[in-house]
């Protein structure tokens, strides 16, 4: 299990105000800082990716050369596969999949995920991301926030290699997520969060459960 520590930079900070901006919560915007470090390749389809109108993640990742299909069952996504059941699609089909966001929303998860291994080629990629101390947020229902232990094991146990990333830690960190959207401003949004992340990093230094506090978790699974 590895930490996403995003810098403090004038480059972060700028990243953040601009985000704030457009109404992007803390967490999705440091896991799109994050995703600076993902590369896709070859024929990817993203699961659960509404009507494809607001997938900012696709400016972070290296997505070059690559061909996207964007599914989604409750919106005018351009494919509709209901992630509950079985998928009418043959094995070995796909390089990536991308599932960010929409695990949490799935009862049937451990189907899911069993679906996701049938249709990725060997050496296929999972790119999969899931909040954990967030609010409530029906889409059109919100299931479960599973901690990366469980989210590995899941996956372990569908025939995945599994590299977990918290996104999002530290307890400021954690507590800003969850009432920046209160100060209503970008500019206000942007200097409280500073304070916010300076005082996470003070705690770092000598609290000894810092990392139990996290926000998400990204992983970044290879088929075997």
């Amino acid at each position: 299990m590895k930490v996403f520590n995003h810098p403090l930079t004038f480059s972060f900070i700028k990243h953040t105000y601009f985000s704030f901006s457009k109404k992007i919560s803390l967490i999705r915007l440091t896991h799109n800082f994050f995703l600076k470090k993902i590369k896709l390749t070859g024929k990817i389809i993203d699961l659960g990716s509404g009507d494809g109108s607001n997938l900012t993640y696709y400016d972070f990742m290296e997505n070059t050369n690559t061909k996207t299909e964007k599914v989604d069952y409750f919106k005018n996504a351009e494919t509709k596969i209901d992630l509950e059941q079985k998928f009418s699609i043959n094995e070995n089909q796909y390089d990536s999949v991308i599932l960010f966001n929409t695990i949490e929303h799935i009862e049937n998860y451990k189907n899911l995920i069993s679906e996701i291994h049938k249709i990725l080629k060997i050496k296929g990629k999972l790119e999969l991301f899931v909040p954990f101390l967030v609010l409530y947020h029906p889409d059109p229902k919100d299931i479960f926030r599973p901690t990366h232990f469980y989210l590995e094991k899941i996956l372990k146990d569908q025939g995945f290699e599994v590299d977990i990333t918290l996104i999002g830690v530290g307890p400021f960190f954690a507590a800003y997520q969850n009432i920046f959207r209160y100060f209503k401003f970008p500019l206000f949004q942007t200097v409280f969060f500073i304070l916010f992340d300076i005082l996470n990093r003070i705690v770092k230094i000598f609290s000894k459960d810092y990392s139990n506090y996290y926000c998400g978790i990204h992983a970044t699974c290879s088929k075997k």
